[in-house]
């Protein structure tokens, strides 16, 4: 469950956004970061080895570097003053008629660089009775992955992978009776691989895809491999900037495709199908980091990419 945290001091101006995880403790931790040092008593006890790799400490949020490398202007606030300064007595609230849940505030904020570099990747186990999940760790904090199964079929699942490692689980499918996999990965910071398909029937797809991320150049290569006895025409859908990539892959044909992603800021959402197999349906989305600081999620911001 996220809520929101404001950090206000001379460090901290512009407006960014941070969203490295954080909870509780890491207003603890950030004292301990600026007071500890080599005092083993102000270090607190209770907080777990699990919840110092995945939860941060406060620091990123802070730009001790350079604080003053511009000046901002701030808003002007007259139209925060009140109408009048008579006393009004109170008033009952009611509750609107209709209702309807908040939408997002339109436009991005400059955003703090992360520590994550996650990768999940997915396929159906040979002879078709499962599918399995490699989760993968190349970034400098622990995350961890929550996995979700459509209708119920799988309780939710959580994976904790410290940076440089990798783990695994696997899904049965074939013993339970199931003939599709409905399985969503979800991670920090927007993080998102959903594999959708079926392992049983003729047409059905076989496609392997993963992804590469390009940090120096600020991109991405999806690689494709139809690993059906079949032809399979494949699309690839960019739900930023709206166009579309197609193209026929032979049996046991791959393909490779770079994505610049400059123009997103980092930011990542592909939609990949194959004609003629309306079951199959692979997204990945999320923000490739590269040590820079950023901006928000762009399409959440309502912000239009095309070219």
């Amino acid at each position: 469950m996220r809520v929101p945290m404001i950090v206000i001091s001379p460090w901290s101006k512009g407006g960014w956004v941070n969203s490295q995880l954080f909870d509780h403790t890491s207003l603890i931790r950030f004292i301990e970061a600026r007071f500890a040092g080599d005092s083993a008593d102000l270090v607190e006890t209770n907080i777990t080895p699990w919840r110092r790799a995945v939860v941060g400490d406060l620091t990123s949020t802070f730009d001790f570097a350079t604080p003053n490398a511009w000046r901002e202007r701030l808003p002007r606030t007259t139209q925060f003053l009140p109408p009048d300064l008579v006393r009004h007595e109170d008033y009952p609230v009611v509750a609107p008629a209709e209702q309807d849940l908040p939408g997002q505030e339109r436009g991005a904020r400059a955003a703090r660089a992360l520590p994550y570099t996650l990768h999940a990747h997915g396929d159906v186990r040979a002879g078709g009775g499962s599918f399995r999940i490699d989760f993968a760790n190349s970034g400098k904090a622990a995350a961890v992955f929550q996995v979700r199964s459509a209708g119920g079929a799988h309780a939710p699942r959580t994976y904790t992978v410290e940076p440089h490692k990798h783990l695994a689980g696997e899904w049965n499918l074939g013993s339970i009776g199931l003939t599709q996999y409905d399985l969503s990965v979800y991670g920090p910071n927007g993080f998102l691989r959903a594999f959708k398909g079926s392992i049983t029937g003729r047409g059905r797809a076989d496609l392997d895809v993963r992804a590469h991320y390009d940090e120096a150049r600020l991109g991405i290569t999806l690689t494709l491999s139809n690993q059906s006895e079949q032809p399979a025409k494949v699309h690839v859908r960019d739900k930023y900037r709206g166009d579309s990539v197609e193209r026929r892959l032979r049996p046991r044909e791959s393909m490779s495709a770079h994505w610049p992603l400059q123009r997103s800021f980092g930011w990542y959402d592909f939609m990949i199908t194959v004609e003629g197999d309306h079951d199959f349906a692979y997204q990945l989305a999320g923000h490739v980091e590269n040590g820079d600081d950023s901006i928000s999620d762009p399409g959440m911001g309502g912000a239009h990419l095309e070219d």
